[in-house]
């Protein structure tokens, strides 16, 4: 296939998605020539090349301050730390590293509750004064560690990485969110809802 020239090099990264639009816009049955087989390289480039000017990178639209937990922390200090911070994950930081991601669902596995039951339900089982003080189950599934409960290693994405890569990241993993990190280093957090909020009035949207 002849290779294309000027203002088409370097390639942008064609998606299947980019692929798709292109073999729509040229319309009908393509025979596979060298010819047919350049426009169609053509039509993808100029999609991916659309997408991605209109794209932006996480760090324009991840959240700076972050609530973390240590991975040496127990279930009920992070139970409450999520309570007061209206989060439903922590990243769990040693040092400035993270090496996992608490979620309420992790809570609510260890508590053996409903994946349904939400963040209340976990309050009630965890942070009420009877069950902390008295030698319960309850008591003592809020003293396990979080390093033991946590997802790890943690899914993280690199600041400079782009806002679609994040949303694919998510989707595929099926997470609500991305610890955001520079040179290994937490530098932000990114969440399904900053992607989302960000990609309003964008055609096509973000992939959530």
């Amino acid at each position: 296939m002849p290779r294309p020239e000027g203002p088409l090099a370097p390639p942008p990264s064609l998606s299947d998605a980019d692929i798709l639009a292109a073999m729509r816009q040229a319309g009908g049955y393509l025979d596979i020539a060298p010819a047919d087989a350049l426009a169609l390289y053509r039509l993808a480039y100029a999609h991916a090349a659309a997408r991605l000017a209109r794209d932006v990178p996480v760090a324009a639209i991840m959240t700076e301050t972050v609530t973390v937990i240590d991975p040496q922390a127990d279930a009920l200090t992070a139970a409450r730390r999520m309570a007061e911070a209206g989060v439903s994950g922590l990243p769990v930081v040693d040092g400035e590293t993270v090496v996992g991601v608490l979620s309420v669902r992790d809570l609510l596995r260890h508590l053996r509750l409903p994946m349904d039951a939400g963040g209340a339900a976990v309050a009630a089982r965890l942070l009420d004064p009877a069950a902390c003080l008295a030698p319960t189950p309850e008591a003592a599934a809020g003293r396990t560690p979080v390093a033991t409960l946590m997802t790890s290693p943690a899914l993280v994405i690199a600041r400079e990485a782009s806002r679609l890569e994040a949303a694919r990241r998510m989707t595929e993993r099926r997470v609500n969110r991305l610890p955001v990190v520079d040179a290994g280093r937490l530098c932000g957090i990114v969440s399904r809802g900053d992607v989302v909020r960000s990609c309003r009035g964008m055609g096509g949207g973000c992939g959530l």
